[in-house]
């Protein structure tokens, strides 16, 4: 994979971190003020978080999808993946915990019990989800990880042995096939293992399969393509076209995406845009953390400030993202970036030189 193809691809994880953004910012300026920003509340899912998944699974197959089946010691790639997760992740979630406590009318009311308090530092999955919300998707990323880390550690037939049985098991919940797919559904855990989040990530795998072998000169159709897949699949569901609104439609587009952007040629000069979403790819976990709890402080404030009165709905939410973006950003150079950098270094642990992936 050339520079380029990774500076790209960097940019289509800042892009999605950005629709992950937009959706909320929406959602909770209808919760305070009944508009819908840019009327994007009503899409349902952005698709954002479905394309990181995608994203990890085509980056990580495309870095040790050759080790698969060779008893590889996968504890310096499995410590590399949490360590890019928990550290920060418990620090943002131990900074918004006592606000639940001291304000509970902020949360659900599930916040301060016990019992969610550890499986959420656990990132063991819930069924309301963990105290801080937005991190429901790092439960099946956890998942991939170590089930990823057996594939390393197993000999080779084994290892295909146990994917082919994930992946059949899997699909016979998606596909709801009569009698298994309902003892799945009646434990958690199970619904949980073969969720069809899964298949987002074997899309990944497959894909990297694919384009090992496989590229495409026609790499700005295939984006194109898949950024007016996303389009349409928002314009779809907000006006419900057809009645289909399966979130798995979103891996559709995500794989043009991928396609366009691990096609991209070395020699090719990417504009300074492409450059900048790159730097949003790197603080996408970031992003995806904090945006809501910056977003929240603002909207509160304009609120009690009665800003929208003066300034307009639409003026309060734009100044809102914008302002937004840039604290995230500073927050991932000055605590994420540091922390993640520094426990490496502590354990004299030597990152691994594959792409960046979201954690």
């Amino acid at each position: 994979m050339n520079n380029n193809q990774k500076i790209v691809l960097q940019a289509s994880r800042g892009a999605a971190a950005l629709f992950v953004l937009l959706f909320h910012a929406s959602s909770m300026s209808f919760n305070y003020y009944q508009y819908d920003f840019l009327g994007i509340r009503s899409i349902g899912r952005s698709g954002g978080v479905d394309f990181f998944f995608l994203l990890t699974g085509f980056l990580l197959y495309h870095t040790y999808g050759n080790k698969i089946g060779t008893k590889m010691n996968a504890l310096p790639y499995l410590t590399n993946r949490l360590i890019r997760i928990y550290p920060f992740y418990w620090l943002i979630t131990l900074s918004v915990l006592p606000v639940y406590f001291f304000v509970p009318s902020f949360g659900y009311g599930y916040e301060t019990h016990k019992d969610t308090i550890i499986k959420s530092f656990l990132l063991l999955p819930q069924s309301h989800g963990p105290v801080l919300t937005v991190a429901w998707s790092l439960s099946y990323f956890v998942l991939f990880y170590l089930a990823f880390s057996l594939l390393l550690s197993l000999k080779k037939k084994p290892a295909y042995i146990f994917a082919s049985i994930w992946i059949a098991l899997t699909l016979c919940h998606f596909l709801r096939v009569p009698l298994l797919s309902t003892d799945i559904d009646r434990h958690f855990y199970l619904s949980f293992l073969f969720s069809d989040v899964n298949l987002e990530f074997m899309a990944g795998c497959l894909l990297a399969k694919w384009v090992e072998k496989h590229r495409n000169k026609h790499y700005k159709l295939l984006i194109s393509l898949g950024a007016l897949g996303f389009l349409l699949l928002w314009i779809n569901n907000k006006y419900q076209f057809t009645p289909f609104h399966n979130y798995l439609l979103y891996v559709i587009p995500a794989i043009f995406v991928l396609l366009g952007a691990s096609s991209v040629p070395e020699q090719l000069q990417l504009p300074r845009w492409v450059q900048t979403l790159s730097k949003l790819g790197d603080a996408s976990y970031t992003i995806l953390l904090t945006h809501i709890i910056f977003s929240s402080i603002l909207m509160k404030l304009s609120v009690a400030a009665h800003f929208a009165n003066h300034l307009g709905y639409l003026f309060v939410d734009v100044f809102i993202v914008i302002v937004v973006v840039p604290l995230c950003y500073i927050t991932y150079r000055l605590v994420e970036k540091p922390l993640v950098t520094g426990l490496k270094i502590a354990i004299k642990f030597n990152p691994s030189h594959s792409s960046k992936s979201i954690s």
